[in-house]
Order: C-alpha cells, then sequence, then structure tokens
C-alpha cells in the first residue's frame, strides 16, 4: 500500500509542465490555490496560472479578515509566466487607487482577457496602461471612465467588448469601434446617452444596447446578424419619426437576422392640440401614412383606428428571420398597428415573439384588430409564435387570432400565460385560442410553461 501511495503521489509531481498548466487554467483561482496541498512539487504550481480571476468565490474564500488590495498585490507580485485572463470582480469592490499599480503589474504582450468590475464609489478612470496591451480579445468594463490616450491606434484583435455603466464620449467611441477591425460583439448598457449611435465595424455580428440614444448609424455592419435595442428613458424620441428613421437604419443591414425591439420604440407620438393642414398623396408621419387632402388631427384612438400604419414599409426587412417585441402595451393602438406593419414588412419571418405589457381593457384595440384584413401573402414563412406574460384580454385574444388566420406555414403557437391575471393555468384561454380559424393545418396551441420554445 505504501508502494502504491508513493507512485501516485509520484505521477501527480512528475505531470508535465504543460498538463499541470492545462490542469490550473480550468479551475477558479481559489481551487488552484488549494492545489498547493497536493505534494511539496504543487506547492507554488498555482503562481503560473494563466487566469487570475477574483470574483465571488475568491471572495468567499480567501479575504474573511485580509485586505483584498494586499492579497491581489501579492498575487501578482509572485505571478510567473504568461498571463492570459485578469478579472476583478470581486462584490462590494470600489474604486481605488491600487487598481492603477495592479494594471501596471499586468505584462502587456500577454492579457487576452480583461474584465473590471466596480460596484461602488466613483467611476474607475481607466489609465493609458490598459490601451497598451494589445494582444486583447475580450474586454469587460464596469463602473468606468472611458477615454482612449490620443493617438491610441485601437485594439486589432479585439472580438468582444461589453461596456456596463460606462462613461465615455460618443464621438471618440464611435471611432474607437471603428479601430477595433475584428470585433464581433458590442453590448452598451447604460452608459452615457448618444446623439447618435455611430456603430462602424465590418465583423460585428451582434450589438446589445440599453440606454438612450436619439439618431442611429450603421456604417459598413455588413455581418450584423443580431441586434438587441431596449431603452431607459422615453426621452429618446425626438419627434414623431424616430420609430420610421429607426427602421430605415435596421432596414439596411444586408446580414439582419433576430432583431428584439422594446414595443413602445414603435409609437408616435403627437402634439396634445388640434390642426388643419393639407397633404398631397401619401405622408409618412413617422410610421403612419395618412392619404387625405384636409385633416384636423388630434390624439385620440379613434383617429388611429381609422387611419392606423401603412400595410407594409417601404424598405422591407428582406433578412429578419425572429423578431421579439417586449413591453407590448395591448392597449395601445399605436404600438400594435405599428407591431402588425412590421411583421408585415419581413417576408421570411420564422420565429415571433411577444412579451406583453398590459393593464388595461381598451375595446377600441379590439374594435381595431377585428377590422384588420387577413395578411395576403406576407405571413408565408412564420412557423413558430411565443406570447409571453398573456391574460387573456380581448385586445391579446383578437392579435392572436389575426396572426392565426394569417400565417400560413404556422407550426406552434405557445402561449405563456401571467400567473398574476391567469387563474387556472391558461387553460381556459388555450381551449378559447383553439377554437379560432388557423391558416395552417399544421398549427398546434400549446401552452410553453409544459413545452419550451
Amino acid at each position: 500500500m505504501r508502494t502504491i501511495g508513493r507512485s501516485e503521489a509520484d505521477l501527480i509531481s512528475n505531470l508535465p509542465c504543460s498538463i499541470i498548466e492545462n490542469i490550473l487554467g480550468c479551475l477558479p483561482l481559489r481551487d488552484a490555490v488549494r492545489t498547493s496541498i497536493l505534494s511539496r512539487e504543487w506547492r507554488y504550481k498555482w503562481i503560473t496560472c494563466p487566469e487570475l480571476v477574483f470574483d465571488f468565490w475568491f471572495d468567499q474564500m480567501f479575504l474573511g479578515n485580509h485586505k483584498l488590495e494586499m492579497i491581489i498585490y501579492q498575487i501578482l507580485r509572485l505571478h510567473q509566466g504568461p498571463l492570459l485572463k485578469f478579472a476583478l470582480q470581486v462584490p462590494d469592490f470600489r474604486s481605488c487607487p491600487d487598481v492603477d499599480q495592479w494594471i501596471d503589474h499586468l505584462p502587456n504582450n500577454n492579457i487576452q482577457d480583461f474584465t473590471l468590475h466596480i460596484s461602488r464609489g466613483d467611476k474607475y478612470v481607466l489609465p493609458s496602461r490598459l490601451f497598451a496591451f494589445q494582444q486583447l480579445r475580450n474586454l469587460k468594463l464596469y463602473k468606468c471612465a472611458f477615454n482612449p490616450p490620443p493617438g491610441f491606434k485601437g485594439f486589432s484583435k479585439l472580438v468582444n467588448l461589453d461596456l456596463q455603466n460606462v462613461e465615455l464620449d460618443p464621438v471618440t467611441f464611435a471611432k474607437f469601434v471603428a479601430l477595433c477591425p475584428n470585433l464581433e460583439s458590442l453590448r452598451l448598457m447604460d452608459c452615457t446617452g448618444f446623439e447618435c449611435l455611430e456603430i462602424n465595424a465590418s465583423k460585428l455580428k451582434f450589438l446589445e444596447f440599453h440606454g438612450v440614444f436619439k439618431s442611429v448609424s450603421f456604417k459598413n455592419c455588413s455581418s450584423l446578424a443580431e441586434v438587441k435595442l431596449s431603452f431607459s428613458s422615453m426621452d429618446f424620441k425626438t419627434g414623431n419619426r424616430f420609430s420610421f428613421d429607426l427602421i430605415k437604419s435596421l432596414s439596411c443591414l444586408p446580414a439582419l437576422e433576430e432583431l428584439h425591439l422594446q414595443a413602445y420604440v414603435l409609437e408616435v407620438r403627437y402634439c396634445n392640440y388640434e390642426y388643419t393642414f393639407e397633404i398631397e398623396n401619401s405622408l409618412f408621419l413617422g410610421l403612419f401614412s395618412l392619404s387625405v387632402t384636409k385633416y384636423s388631427l388630434s390624439t385620440h384612438f379613434q383617429d388611429l383606428t381609422e387611419f392606423g400604419a401603412p400595410k407594409k414599409l417601404p424598405m422591407a426587412l428582406k433578412t429578419l428571420k425572429t423578431l421579439h417585441l417586449s413591453d407590448m402595451y395591448f392597449e395601445k393602438i399605436e404600438e400594435i398597428s405599428c407591431a402588425i406593419c412590421l411583421i408585415r414588412s419581413s417576408p421570411n419571418l420564422q420565429k415571433l415573439k411577444i412579451t406583453a405589457f398590459t393593464f388595461d381593457v381598451v375595446e377600441a384595440v379590439a374594435e381595431f384588430l377585428r377590422a384588420q384584413k387577413i395578411s395576403d401573402g406576407s405571413m408565408t414563412q412564420l412557423k413558430t409564435v411565443d406570447m409571453q406574460l398573456f391574460s387573456g384580454i380581448e385586445s391579446e385574444m383578437e392579435f392572436v387570432k389575426y396572426l392565426l388566420a394569417s400565417a400560413t406555414a404556422l407550426e406552434e403557437m405557445a402561449i405563456s400565460p401571467h400567473a398574476g391575471s391567469v387563474s387556472d393555468g391558461g387553460e381556459s384561454i388555450l381551449n378559447e385560442l383553439k377554437q379560432f380559424p388557423r391558416a395552417s393545418p399544421k398549427a398546434e396551441i400549446i401552452n410553453s410553461e409544459k413545452k419550451g420554445w
């Protein structure tokens, strides 16, 4: 037994360095440090670990009464060999001057993955040293001030950029993005507001934005396939052309396949007074097309019910396959009308997801939906519809009835009942929906809580 024990110990101790590095690279930092108890030879193996991640688990395991600043400094001082990843995501971490020293200790010719998450205190002003990390492929910053130094030539190898609650200059940031030729994924969450969100990235495939912008410009974005836009304030709307300009910009993306929008982006807001004007031919006001000569316009629902949105947009979203409209107010004709218009204007749409956000019952909305004619060939590719937080109010039911009657290739209509307003798990709603006429003989109506989408 002693012989077997010694041979097993020797096997662990004498593993090739490459295997040891692979093992350590797969372990959280706290577990990598704990390997020092395996044998005398392993005691300091962890100091060559290519990844240093100071996160929640590190905080729970090691800090105790010790100061984080001192521990990080000691680990960086002891570290040997190439360092590929550095992440600081300790809960409640405050901005402090020590961060500058830690960044100074990082080898600028190795770092490929850098994450800095400031939880509390002032925004941390990034030192110019960070912009010397030319091997960076992944950069994640939380609660920082992002300001590249003069003469910065960009990150030529950067693939993923994730900024949250980051202070930045929109003009400088637009130039920065253009200087990252291999950027594929960009997330901007609650950052500085943009007059114009300008994206110039030929290899960008994914864009997610949450915050405020007044206009958007896509330049040389031939690879952009997935876009998620949500807004932290209604102040982004500068007039009733916002929706039209946004859709126009999106329609210029030749690879766009998946789009996620908050539904109220589609709204058109008019002034709260009446006025008379003359229009010749067809005038586009936001997404609404009115063909009249003289008309007194007000903000009442009946005006929108009579005219509504155009049947289709002048620019089709030809490549769009998946559309998710969240926070859909089913008591607002503005949103419902524009949502239908957007769906009709996506001839290759295959998946549709609607997340409802409805409180009131408005009879005019249901009447508007009942007045809609069945789509004439514009929903031939739609196969899957997912209705989330479904309350079963009349306008929601009429919307589903319209989709069922128009989507000729529909295979599945999944309904997720709103737990706060549906008492029987949605069974009565499902039973009623199953009685609606369906354009597709393959269409099946299910409860999505019993089957995922």
